[in-house]
């Protein structure tokens, strides 16, 4: 089971993709959304909520808390999720 770790970051860049589902299937078809991060431990790539996406900006900095290949937080833009 992966640790959270936790790490100073700058948003390096953004990216919202259409999904690869065949039309048929999904007729519409879904963005995915995906920002880079620089930290000191090299780039870390991670898929994002559209609102979190939209919320983020190149340039940003902050903590960044990340687990396995889901990112957790970063500064005050993405917070933690709890039910």
């Amino acid at each position: 089971m992966s640790q959270k770790t936790t790490i100073e970051a700058r948003v390096a860049a953004k990216e919202g993709v259409y999904d690869q589902i065949a039309p048929e299937i999904d007729p519409h078809g879904d963005p995915i959304f995906k920002v880079a991060f620089e930290t000191s431990e090299g780039v870390k790539i991670f898929e994002v909520t559209s609102e979190e996406y939209y919320r983020l900006e190149v340039g940003m900095t902050a903590p960044l808390t990340y687990k396995g290949n889901e990112i957790v937080s970063f500064g005050s833009w993405i917070k933690p999720f709890h039910i």
